[in-house]
């Protein structure tokens, strides 16, 4: 019986361990994987030197070898609460934490939890290499030199060995050293004899101050000259700052950790100042804190977590382009997590559009979905050139910009595996063999992606073989109008809108393109002439009907300008070329029943029309082209 209560607590703490891993799996996986393609490593010695110019550098090459197995999720996470669960015997160990006190080791891996899932939409600005890492792996390393540091024999030794790793551990973690010098001053508490702690605590402490004031800066004048004075005590650290926009909030939970740690001394204290007692009572008021510490710890991890829902479709919708699973990104585009119904970002409408027009059913289908222009709930403005315009523009066959874009984020914000998959797909596009070869050497270096590569590389040797690629085969023919590299400043929908309705041409695919951006333009003037060379591409095709809101556009603009339509027929009437164009009964039935009920409500504003239009007509062109107003674009 007696092992049976040894043993309870901390099998409970083991299932909070995986309760904690489950909850995230549950949410956040689509995240985790993009994570590891916002992020490289690579078994080169190159790759370890590149890491190890700026201090901490040992630790985000780590923290970068770790994170690469989120390419597997619940393998990913797995080492992750595997990691957790060492940090938590080794805080049991070092502050001899017993009993219900063992609780307390919990604090540290639920800030670390929030710590993962706070990032949202930091994960592409993000400059911290192996950021996912970073934070359990400072911690744990601190603990097991802390560890150390607790087992050594005396004063002069543990002083000496204190020196050694303040001078070390600097270059090896960065910021994270000062954890370890903090641990080590708490590790005093730990040590047999309280008069030890007396006599050791005050030079240890003098000592830790010395270490941190004066090595970053002799570091910085001796090894890291590249790096500011200001940023020698957050080396490693992450840095929620972009442009002018600083997010202290996003530090809290890592400002908690040593606080954490300093709350885990409280049972050798009070061991030391209160008489031991085993009664009910004493056990009942230890269980009560820390239960009351975990649940206010799980409290505030919770109100941080990021649980925009916009984020994680986005993620999750950028994940199923990759695989070219379209029917994925339209489910995930209509999909209510949590049962929120928020207006959608132009990302997703971008990607919902692409995985129409790829279907072919864009013109059936484009309107059915929500439309909306909601920002992206981040404290700065984030814009769509990092979030999903490497992919849009390689997809419509801008292989120019991508690069671009790719090349612009990879010096901004490093190096990564999506990066180097784009400047790869671009590069064989436009022809440019040998720096595809460049970039894809690299990623067959890779533990994850070298199939990949491999899949990629035969395109270099057998160039006719992108034809047939199920990816790049309606690419292609995009590409080959217009991919010129002039300004799309960062408004990555306006400048595809404004690129393909200007454009002209007899390949199909383009053509069509053109067409629904006219549509999307709701410019008359663009529209009729694409609109009339769609038809004479597809007129004679066996059993061809003209898409649902092709023909609501032709109807309705034939109405709002009745000489147009025989004005592109020398000759007819406007009711004889009206009669020509390809209208079904329903279409024109449809437009009618629209404009009486517009007549009906015509004292209502246009907000109140929006909602009172949108049950019968929100799938309508007619209700976008005359309620769908202000979206901005980016």
């Amino acid at each position: 019986m007696k092992y049976v209560r040894t043993l309870i607590i901390p099998l409970l703490l083991l299932l909070a361990v995986m309760a904690m891993g489950v909850w995230v799996l549950d949410t956040e996986s689509e995240v985790l994987y993009r994570m590891q393609e916002l992020s490289l490593w690579l078994p080169t010695r190159h790759f370890f030197q590149q890491s190890v110019i700026y201090p901490g550098g040992v630790l985000m090459w780590a923290a970068a070898f770790m994170t690469q197995f989120f390419f597997h999720p619940r393998l990913g996470m797995a080492l992750l609460l595997l990691a957790w669960v060492g940090i938590m015997a080794l805080t049991c160990r070092l502050f001899r934490l017993r009993g219900l006190w063992q609780g307390l080791s919990l604090l540290a891996p639920l800030l670390l939890l929030g710590c993962l899932v706070q990032t949202g939409y930091w994960i592409y600005y993000m400059k911290l290499q192996g950021h996912p890492w970073v934070p359990t792996l400072g911690v744990l390393f601190s603990l097991v030199w802390a560890g150390v540091y607790r087992l050594l024999p005396n004063r002069w030794v543990r002083l000496g060995y204190m020196a050694v790793i303040g001078i070390l551990g600097y270059p090896l973690m960065g910021a994270w050293w000062m954890l370890t010098l903090g641990l080590m001053l708490l590790a005093q508490f730990s040590l047999p004899s309280f008069l030890s702690v007396k006599k050791d605590l005050l030079p240890s402490l003098l000592l830790a101050v010395l270490l941190i004031a004066l090595v970053p800066p002799i570091m910085l004048q001796g090894f890291y000259g590249q790096v500011q004075l200001k940023h020698a005590w957050s080396a490693a650290m992450p840095c929620f700052q972009y442009g002018q926009t600083d997010c202290p909030e996003y530090r809290w939970l890592y400002y908690a950790l040593p606080v954490a740690f300093l709350i885990c001394t409280l049972p050798l204290l009070l061991s030391r100042s209160v008489k031991k007692a085993n009664t009910s009572s004493g056990e009942i008021g230890k269980g009560l804190f820390v239960l009351l510490l975990l649940g206010l710890t799980t409290y505030g991890v919770a109100k941080r977590w990021n649980r925009d829902t916009n984020f994680h479709k986005e993620v999750a919708m950028n994940n199923a382009v990759e695989r070219l699973d379209w029917e994925e990104v339209l489910r995930v585009m209509l999909r209510q997590d949590m049962g929120e119904k928020m207006p959608p970002t132009r990302v997703m409408v971008m990607l919902k559009n692409l995985a129409l027009f790829r279907l072919g059913r864009a013109g059936d289908e484009l309107f059915r979905y929500p439309e909306g222009a909601e920002q992206q709930h981040a404290p700065w403005q984030v814009r769509m050139t990092q979030v999903g315009g490497k992919l849009l523009y390689y997809h419509y066959g801008k292989a120019g910009f991508s690069y671009r874009w790719c090349m612009e984020d990879g010096v901004e914000f490093g190096w990564n595996i999506d990066v180097l998959k784009y400047m790869v797909k671009n590069s064989l596009i436009t022809h440019d063999w040998d720096v595809a070869r460049k970039y894809i050497d690299i990623l067959l270096r890779t533990r994850y992606h070298r199939k990949w590569a491999e899949h990629y590389e035969k395109f270099i040797r057998h160039p006719k073989l992108m034809a047939e690629d199920e990816e790049m085969k309606p690419i292609i023919p995009m590409a080959e109008f217009g991919d010129r590299l002039d300004g799309d400043n960062t408004l990555v929908e306006l400048y595809l809108l404004k690129t393909f309705s200007s454009g002209f041409g007899a390949d199909p695919l383009y053509q069509e393109m053109t067409l629904i951006c006219s549509l999307m333009m709701k410019d008359i003037n663009l529209f009729w002439p694409r609109f009339l060379q769609y038809l004479n591409l597809h007129q004679k095709e066996e059993g061809f009907r003209v898409p649902r809101y092709y023909q609501e556009a032709a109807y309705m603009y034939s109405m709002l300008e009745p000489q147009r339509p025989s004005e592109l027929w020398p000759g007819m009437t406007n009711a004889e070329a009206v009669e020509r164009l390809p209208f079904d009964d329903a279409i024109k039935q449809s437009y009618q029943n629209f404009m009486k009920f517009n007549t009906q409500c015509g004292s209502m504003t246009e907000e109140q029309k929006r909602v009172a239009f949108q049950p019968q007509y929100g799938d309508t062109f007619y209700y976008f082209y005359f309620l769908v107003r202000n979206q901005k674009t980016n």
